[in-house]
């Protein structure tokens, strides 16, 4: 561990033309490592890596404040570049003079775990790439393969560009410093999986183009599907009208509406008479609710679809039950409702796709917030019998009438109630989930007992 303060010594590496790091300090070595590089790999610390390349655009040397992170620390650094002039390929010398380290604050680490499951729950990821689209770091949705063995690539030698778009709009579009709206991309060497690409052009400080930053959507659409080439063409665009048209072009304009309603309704950019505030969390408030509308019917869409089908991850449904509670945490202590889950010490393996049981959780959790009273405590459990791992959800809400438990599963169905923010689609879809994963969603419950939402999923041998 160093100390926040100088060094004793400088920090010294040398990174080539290819932006291998050939020679590394000891300590620069570790943290190459730590962040998941390679020795005399590319260097995977993104803003050193910003730094070196901008140095070997201009041809000039630099000095800056450069952070970096992994596990639980957080580094602060001066950095130097030095252009090696002895080099006829211009290679740096990295000289690194005041090195901080200190160990991350635990409520970063837990909202950094918060934004990374919701991104999950949501089938998003992200990709930052440099100037000449290598990518610097890679996080794809859920659980799917790709990260860090990525690390240095080239973007269109990881993805393949699905027409009618082609590398070469893609390509214009990144000559122009243009953003990159709903593009199309199947990762090589994995068929099955298809993404949209959101990117935007980043610029440094001194105002040149260093990358991109993308923000990378799971795409269900199968479009090798031969059910879906057999289909009208008016009716295929009817069928995929949320999840490849109104849905990307949605999502975006709700959530400026959201965050610019949030910002207002918080009162950072300055006072605000105590009226207008409310009605802008109410804005906030309708615009979240338009957007889970959206992921519910783009939701719906897929399942739907013919040939549709889930991942196999091997999942912990112990694990997943703390990430479920984690996400609605906030939204329980509102209602000061308290979420009990399993020991962290247990676990429950499972098969089923990570991201989409995740997905029924928080729908359970979430309808178990909603309609219990405030105060009261919403139970998660875990079991195993005759290969099936199962999960359970039970709240101490008015429960649910004998004849009414089918009904709950069904299509727009909500028992009569309104102004609840449900749209009646969120079990007809968790049901229709666990079904395609092996598994099965049912309910057990009586009025003024509460209910028993229970998730079984094929079992897992334990390692």
């Amino acid at each position: 561990m160093t100390e926040r303060g100088d060094l004793a010594e400088p920090v010294r590496g040398r990174i080539d033309a290819n932006g291998l790091l050939v020679e590394a300090d000891a300590i620069l070595l570790r943290l190459q490592l730590n962040c998941g590089g390679q020795e005399s790999g590319p260097l995977a610390v993104p803003q050193l890596a910003d730094l070196c390349r901008l140095s070997q655009r201009l041809g000039m040397n630099l000095s800056r404040p450069v952070q970096a992170a992994y596990d639980d620390y957080t580094i602060d650094m001066w950095a130097e570049t030095r252009i090696d002039l002895d080099d006829e390929n211009r290679a740096i010398r990295l000289v690194i003079k005041d090195w901080s380290e200190y160990p991350t604050a635990a409520m970063d680490r837990v909202e950094d775990a918060r934004e990374r499951d919701f991104d999950q729950l949501k089938g998003r990821g992200s990709i930052r790439t440099d100037s000449a689209l290598r990518v610097v770091s890679m996080r794809l949705p859920g659980a799917l393969p790709g990260g860090e063995s990525e690390i240095g690539q080239a973007l269109l030698d990881i993805f393949d560009v699905i027409p009618p778009s082609g590398h070469s709009k893609l390509l214009e579009a990144v000559a122009e410093r243009q953003p990159i709206r709903g593009q199309r991309v199947r990762q090589k060497h994995q068929d099955q999986y298809l993404f949209h690409l959101e990117g935007q052009p980043l610029i440094d400080n001194l105002g040149h183009f260093s990358g991109y930053r993308f923000m990378v959507e799971r795409d269900d659409q199968d479009v090798d599907n031969p059910a879906l080439e057999e289909m009208e063409p008016g009716k295929l665009i009817s069928q995929n009208l949320f999840g490849s048209q109104l849905g990307p072009a949605l999502r975006q304009p709700l959530g400026k509406i959201i965050a610019n309603a949030e910002t207002i309704g918080s009162k950072l950019e300055g006072p605000l008479r105590g009226d207008y505030a409310s009605y802008a969390k109410d804005i906030a408030s309708a615009g979240r609710h338009l957007l889970d509308l959206v992921n519910d019917l783009s939701d719906l869409e897929a399942i739907q679809r013919p040939g549709f089908s889930v991942a196999e991850d091997d999942i912990d449904l112990v694990d997943l039950a703390h990430r479920s509670a984690g996400l609605l945490a906030v939204k329980a202590a509102d209602h000061q409702m308290r979420i009990d889950v399993p020991d962290k010490e247990l676990e429950q393996p499972a098969q089923g796709e990570f991201r989409r049981t995740l997905q029924i959780l928080v729908n359970l959790i979430g309808n178990a917030i909603r309609y219990s009273p405030d105060g009261s405590v919403i139970k998660i459990r875990t079991t195993e019998k005759d290969g099936q791992a199962a999960i359970t959800v039970s709240d101490q809400g008015d429960g649910i009438a004998v004849e009414d438990q089918d009904r709950i599963f069904e299509k727009f169905e909500r028992l009569g109630r309104s102004g609840d923010g449900g749209s009646g689609l969120g079990l007809f879809i968790s049901r229709r989930l666990a079904n395609a994963m092996g598994g099965s969603l049912t309910v057990a419950s009586s009025p003024g007992q509460g209910a028993t939402f229970t998730l079984t999923l094929p079992a897992r041998d334990q390692d």
